[in-house]
This record gives structure tokens, C-alpha cells and sequence, in this order.
């Protein structure tokens, strides 16, 4: 009998664990398809009856899978951010030790490498809000998230490594203003910027900002 007990939840592990692998698999594909979908078509355009065609389920899968098509491109965007950080800890971990000159030229680099590879996505997200409330709030939510990370990243500079009249506070608002999926519009997809110009044009503006002297943050970056 013990043996038969045992049989059976070897037997069930394994089915969990193919299950499980099929639901990320397919939770996947809707986040590839998303990705293809919206840019195509942009948020209001893009049908669900669309998404699950591109992703190859159907669409109770896709409703199963996210809940809804607003879900979607929730999880597509925190896809994105993330990269593969596991969890904002995976983001901040990066800084410990560091000087506030060093603090900001990773914070510069951390913002181009999020930048890359989710311009696309916040251009999705921004149009969508415009035209759906409940975007609009999760956009909201995701600016504050932002701001909430570069204060994690920013609070160990002590204040007089701050220009004259910077507050810590103030120089976290400074850095989350000019750290914004808007800049990397403005100067990547309207005027050309290279990446390397980018994280370039980024740490020099946040070390002038911010830091009573830029030290290393203003050293030029070697991508260019």
C-alpha cells in the first residue's frame, strides 16, 4: 500500500511539473504574440480573438492564461522592465558598495539597458492609457514603481555629496524626471541617439544634476 501511496505522487509530481511547464510555455507565447500584435496594431486595435491566433492558443487559453488583454500587456511590460531580474532586489543588489558618482553612472546604465528593451512597450503602454482608465491607473502604478526603485538606488548618497540646495528627496524627483521612458524617446527614436550616446547623455546629466562634483559619473562611455 505504502508503495502504491508513493507510485501515486511520483505519478502526480510529474504531471504537476509538465502542467506547470505547458502554462509558462503558453504564458510565453501570449507575451511574444503581445509584443507583435501591439506594436502592430497598438493596444485598441489588437483584438483577443488577434492575440491568441498570433500565439497559436485560443481564446479561453489566453483568458486562462492572463485574464484579460489589459492583464496582457501588464505582463508584458513588467516583462520587459525586468529583463532577467528575478526581483527589484536582483536591480538594487547592483549598487551596494558604490560612491554617489559610481551610484549614478550605474544608475545611468541601469536606465539605458531597462530603456532598450522597453522603449517599445512603454509607447504601447503611454498610447493605451490615453484611451483606457484602467491603463491609465496601471501607468500611474509603474511611474511610481519607478520612482520608488531609483529611491532605493539614491538613498545611500549622504547629502554633502549633493550640489548646494539638492535634498535627498529632491534629488531622487530630479533623477526619476530625467531618467523617464521620455527621454529615451526624445533623443533615441526622434533624434538618433545611439544607445551608447544615450548612457552617455544620461550619466552626465544626472551626475550635473545632482552630485556637488560629477567625478566619474562624467567619464565618457567607451559603447559610443
Amino acid at each position: 500500500m505504502t508503495a502504491d501511496r508513493s507510485a501515486e505522487a511520483k505519478r502526480r509530481s510529474r504531471q504537476k511539473r509538465v502542467g506547470d511547464a505547458l502554462r509558462r510555455d503558453t504564458r510565453n507565447r501570449l507575451l511574444e504574440a503581445a509584443e507583435e500584435e501591439f506594436t502592430a496594431h497598438g493596444y485598441a486595435k489588437t483584438t483577443v480573438t488577434g492575440l491568441a491566433a498570433a500565439a497559436g492558443v485560443s481564446v479561453q487559453t489566453l483568458y486562462l492564461a492572463w485574464g484579460s488583454k489589459r492583464e496582457l500587456l501588464r505582463g508584458y511590460m513588467e516583462t520587459v522592465i525586468a529583463g532577467s531580474a528575478v526581483s527589484p532586489e536582483d536591480a538594487v543588489i547592483r549598487f551596494a558598495g558604490l560612491t554617489p558618482s559610481e551610484r549614478i553612472s550605474e544608475l545611468a546604465d541601469l536606465v539605458a539597458e531597462i530603456a532598450e528593451r522597453s522603449a517599445t512597450g512603454w509607447r504601447i503602454y503611454r498610447d493605451a492609457a490615453a484611451v483606457d482608465p484602467e491603463i491609465a491607473a496601471d501607468w500611474d502604478e509603474l511611474q511610481l514603481l519607478r520612482h520608488q526603485l531609483i529611491s532605493r538606488v539614491l538613498a545611500d548618497i549622504p547629502a554633502a555629496a549633493l550640489l548646494p540646495g539638492v535634498t535627498p528627496g529632491s534629488a531622487i524627483d530630479t533623477a526619476w524626471a530625467i531618467a523617464s521612458p521620455d527621454s529615451h524617446d526624445l533623443l533615441v527614436r526622434r533624434l538618433g541617439y545611439t544607445t551608447g550616446e544615450f548612457r552617455t547623455w544620461m550619466r552626465r546629466t544626472l551626475a550635473s544634476a545632482i552630485l556637488a562634483s560629477c567625478g566619474t559619473a562624467d567619464t565618457a562611455d567607451t559603447t559610443m
